[in-house]
């Protein structure tokens, strides 16, 4: 069961979401439109830019040769590898591209800041799992593109072989001497490939050794002894042969030097081409991408919209905002071409949703009423034209086709509408009651009748007087709606906004029951607030609320889909 509740909850929790996007689905669609309009006009004024590619291969360097490595030991082939990308794009390389190219000329790489234009429009990507790498280049024009691509690759390369030259410039130097110094000769005896020769090791220990035999000889015999002679001549004969292996070592050394400079382990496997088509703009990229922005900025629009909203819309928005029972919802009404009575609905036959729901809130209010249902009642809003008016004179025609003799006041003696409502005259009204002239205040004198709407009487304001709140602030309004009770089933005033005047106060003196009237999407849910404690200070009790002008927007009636989705309530054509 506890599983069936939280399904239950989420589907409303997402219906209430869609409801929300939904709602205002029209901003959405208009966000989407700018988002793509100005992706096109980025794609008709962004200039387009070309980029050329230049495919490299690094082979990483034989530590144990004598001129590798000319940047140092590297601990593993990553490091060996994010040196080499690094270089690519080091200042002093591209100072030489840019100086040997006088980039400077053109537009995209005019100083100041040259070098950065250079550097941002250049691009190092390696090919994963492979010593490759793509070396790019992004201009406005597409030949220099190829240009800029090819001179960045080939200078590295040029850079690379002249940095393994200078390493190992002693020991060219000592090579390609004939006649050499002491310290050169020292130079070539001390290279690995002779300090570790085995040959040449043996061959020194055999000549140790005979120095030895040759130095002890020579403490007992003179130097033309045959046994001393044979001894030196073995050393010199040794000697000989060191000198020898040494200068083939030599030679080895000089010719596997110059068979590393030709080869290099950096080379050009691709050179660059001129790029056919631009890089930029990516039309549909671009379409795609101010298409999903524009939802996205619409429907953050729409959220942030619906988190400022303080407006009233739903009952739910009554019980949190409010804390006041839903009596129901009257639709809003287009007016037609003719010049029809706000009531004329309610007088049409057929099941019209405007009708349907007056009559819901007629019933909810008879709940409301259990405990006296012939009460005089109040209907109030906040503010001025939130419709009260409106609600009050179909209410009444709903209370007297049921069958009740009903009479709607019109309390707002400053602003009067009723009688516009009815169509009738304010010769006859509230304000006549506190008349000096008998016959003119009279009560049943001043009530009108509707035409066409048998058992429904109207008081309306009368002639607006100079001191409304005085003259309700008198006796004689107690007496006239005991009057109005004796004499009606359903007695209704149509009272003044709380919160500018203190008139429907002044009538919760005498009647201390009110219906609070809410425009859908307009009634600020504060100064509902506001005029809602003005009411319960008065010690007026509110029966509840009815949400007035609703427009069906998303997808329910007020999370009511039921009012919107039965064909019962359409309108019949006739």
């Amino acid at each position: 069961m506890e599983n069936i509740n939280n399904v239950t909850n989420e589907e409303l929790d997402f219906s209430y979401y869609l409801n929300i996007i939904f709602k205002r689905f029209w901003l959405i669609v208009g966000m989407v439109a700018v988002g793509l309009v100005a992706a096109v006009l980025v794609n008709i004024f962004m200039r387009p830019a070309y980029k050329a590619t230049v495919l490299m291969m690094i082979n990483q360097e034989d530590a144990g040769k004598i001129d590798a490595t000319p940047y140092g030991s590297f601990t593993s082939e990553e490091d060996y590898y994010r040196t080499q990308y690094q270089l690519l794009t080091s200042r002093s390389l591209l100072e030489k591209v840019y100086h040997n190219m006088d980039l400077g000329q053109y537009e995209q790489f005019a100083n100041p800041s040259g070098l950065k234009k250079l550097e941002k429009a250049l691009s190092v990507e390696p090919i994963t799992r492979s010593r490759l790498v793509n070396v790019s280049a992004t201009t406005y024009d597409p030949k220099l593109s190829a240009e800029i691509a090819n001179k960045l690759a080939n200078t590295f390369v040029a850079e690379n072989i002249s940095n393994r030259i200078f390493m190992g410039q002693d020991v060219i130097a000592a090579l390609e001497n004939t006649e050499r110094s002491p310290e050169e000769q020292e130079l070539l005896n001390s290279m690995p490939q002779v300090v570790n020769s085995d040959f040449i090791k043996t061959l020194k220990q055999q000549a140790a050794q005979l120095a030895g035999q040759e130095a002890q000889l020579s403490a007992k015999y003179t130097s033309k002894h045959p046994e001393l002679m044979s001894v030196h001549n073995q050393l010199e004969a040794i000697n000989q042969q060191i000198n020898t292996e040494t200068r083939r070592l030599v030679q080895s050394i000089k010719i596997e030097l110059s068979g590393q400079f030709s080869g290099n382990n950096i080379r050009v496997v691709d050179p660059a081409v001129t790029p056919e088509k631009p890089v930029r703009p990516r039309k549909l990229l671009n379409l795609a991408i101010g298409l999903l922005a524009g939802g996205l900025l619409g429907l953050m629009i729409v959220f942030v919209l619906e988190f400022l909203d303080q407006s009233v819309k739903s009952s739910e928005d009554l019980e949190e905002k409010l804390g006041l029972p839903f009596l129901g919802f009257v639709p809003y009404e287009k007016k037609g071409k003719k010049k029809e009575a706000e009531y004329a609905t309610m007088l049409k036959e057929g099941n019209f949703l405007m009708a349907e729901n007056v009559r819901n809130v007629r019933t909810m209010l008879d709940f409301a009423l259990s405990d006296n249902h012939n009460a005089p009642i109040l209907i109030s809003s906040s503010l001025q034209g939130e419709g009260k008016s409106h609600l009050s004179s179909n209410l009444l025609v709903a209370m007297a086709q049921a069958g009740k003799k009903v009479l709607l006041v019109d309390g707002d003696l400053r602003r009067a509408r009723v009688h516009k409502v009815f169509r009738l005259s304010t010769e006859k009204g509230l304000s006549n009651i506190w008349d000096a002239d008998p016959q003119k205040a009279d009560y049943a004198y001043n009530v009108q009748s509707v035409k066409d709407v048998p058992n429904l009487f109207v008081m309306t304001a009368g002639q607006r007087p100079p001191n409304p709140a005085e003259l309700l602030n008198t006796p004689k309004l107690a007496d006239f709606i005991a009057w109005a009770t004796k004499n009606y089933d359903q007695v209704v005033i149509d009272c003044p906004a709380i919160l500018p005047v203190s008139d429907t106060l002044l009538w919760g003196k005498y009647i201390p029951r009110s219906v609070f009237v809410i425009k859908y999407g307009k009634t600020n849910a504060k100064l509902a607030k506001i005029a809602l404690d003005k009411l319960q200070k008065a010690g007026i009790k509110v029966l509840g609320a009815v949400i007035g002008h609703y427009k069906p927007e998303g997808l329910s009636y007020g999370k009511y889909g039921y009012y919107k989705s039965y064909s019962y309530y359409s309108e019949d054509k006739k």
